[in-house]
């Protein structure tokens, strides 16, 4: 009994010695798990960061269908938004080099507002693309 109680005092010794010095440490954690600087700095784009980011190309997808006023090489990128002015719609196009996967609920409008419209601007364009679909539609209703 006594080299069990010895063991286990031993082994309180050396937790308490480890506590103490983790309070001595140099790591710079910090004391709180959120504020006091821990928390992220995300907020909305200014307009000035929205123009000077994304190149602002006419949203004419009809016109380019009849390969009229198609975007050039140079702006081959990724539709992130738009900017309608009466009935002008401006698309704005992220031309980094990005590879993007889209998730969302179902209805939020991933295909209607989001993959069209990058459809439609890959083949004005002329770039190049991969799309899948994986609801797993039954081939008789294709």
């Amino acid at each position: 009994m006594l080299p069990l109680i010895l063991i286990c005092g031993g082994m309180l010794i050396v937790l308490a010695l480890v506590s103490i010095g983790s309070n001595q440490s140099s790591l710079n954690i910090k004391s709180k798990p959120v504020g006091d600087g821990q928390h992220g700095t995300a907020r909305w784009a200014t307009p000035k960061e929205i123009r000077s980011t994304y190149r602002h190309i006419p949203y004419t997808p009809k016109l380019w269908r009849q390969r009229q006023n198609r975007p050039s090489v140079e702006d081959q990128g990724l539709v992130v938004g738009c900017v309608t002015h009466g009935k002008k719609t401006t698309a704005l196009v992220d031309t980094g080099d990005v590879h993007l996967l889209m998730i969302g609920a179902a209805g939020v409008g991933k295909t209607a507002n989001f993959l069209y419209p990058n459809l439609e601007f890959a083949c004005a364009s002329g770039m190049s693309f991969i799309t899948s679909d994986t609801k797993g539609v039954r081939p008789d209703r294709v």
